[in-house]
């Protein structure tokens, strides 16, 4: 019997005898998915269009925000025409009633030390660290309820283990996968590093808000009575105001002046005084569905994904 835990492990057997299937990377945010989709990638594995720095589908993330099933499927049905095997970065449990879209879907579920995953989005979204530890918690009883009821293929990953041993976990993945091809072996152990300096950045890089370059927001927070996310402009120290409107009506508004030390760490051009914070009263809190926009009060410059649907 080996006793070591070595941090990987399969359900329901492998997928290397499917000729054709569809690897699927779910996680948590902030998790390890960005890990599992960049070694996938390196093994040679499309993992979709218009690629972000953390290997997010941008097409698929697209019809999932819009909740357009009709164009996923067209992309889907294109992938499975001219790919065996492809796969697809999406974070868990939003895309949930997604998958079944998919052929022959196959899982590389990661799992990382709840604290971590929770702290790196304090840092980076200036959140209450106990407030995410229960959501990222919560976000793992979801997908073991998944995995509970789930037949098919499963590979689960230690996050912590794949970065202590690189190359075992990228062995394990391409034996679950059937991929033999050692000439992308070095070069997706190559890949495998805790926090790189892109993906750090991944967040500044894609939240220009006009043209000339400078101005720069996103809403990255979006809960039933709490909306942040940060703004600034790199040609004017003095913080921006930025506006908060549910379904179409001006509610709030606030100055980007928060600490945001993520922002000023992933640019040299921005600084560290930048993050916002609208705070809803119970009564007035977020139901299914409303639509939520934040913009630039002067500018009138929407933030990087405003607006959104609340769900």
């Amino acid at each position: 019997m080996n006793l070591e835990n070595e941090g990987f492990v399969t359900l329901n057997g492998s997928a290397a005898h499917l000729s054709h299937k569809t690897v699927i990377v779910l996680g948590t945010p902030r998790g390890g998915t960005s890990m599992v989709a960049g070694t996938l990638a390196n093994l040679g594995v499309y993992m979709g269009e218009q690629l972000s720095v953390v290997f997010q589908d941008q097409v698929l993330s697209q019809c999932i925000k819009e909740k357009d099933k009709k164009k996923a499927k067209q992309a889907i049905r294109a992938r499975n025409e001219q790919y065996p095997l492809w796969g697809t970065k999406n974070d868990f449990p939003r895309t949930g009633t997604w998958l079944r879209l998919f052929r022959e879907p196959v899982y590389v579920v990661v799992f990382r030390d709840i604290f971590a995953t929770a702290n790196r989005r304090v840092v980076s979204e200036n959140l209450s660290l106990l407030s995410e530890m229960f959501s990222v918690l919560s976000f793992y009883l979801l997908i073991l309820v998944f995995l509970r009821f789930s037949k098919r293929p499963i590979l689960l990953v230690s996050y912590e283990k794949a970065l202590l041993a690189p190359e075992k976990f990228v062995n394990e993945l391409s034996n679950f996968l059937g991929i033999d091809n050692r000439s992308t072996f070095a070069q997706a152990v190559r890949f495998i590093s805790p926090s790189p300096a892109e993906y750090k950045r991944a967040v500044t890089d894609s939240a220009q808000l006009d043209a000339e370059g400078q101005f720069f927001g996103y809403l990255d927070r979006i809960y039933a009575t709490q909306i942040g996310g940060w703004a600034l402009s790199i040609s004017d120290t003095e913080p921006l105001e930025v506006r908060l409107f549910v379904n179409g009506v001006s509610q709030q508004t606030t100055f980007a002046n928060l600490p945001r030390s993520d922002v000023a760490q992933a640019d040299t051009r921005f600084r560290e005084q930048c993050g916002f914070r609208f705070e809803l009263p119970p009564d007035r809190s977020l139901k299914r569905g409303d639509r939520v926009e934040v913009c630039l009060s002067v500018q009138k410059h929407h933030l990087i994904h405003s607006p959104q649907r609340f769900v």
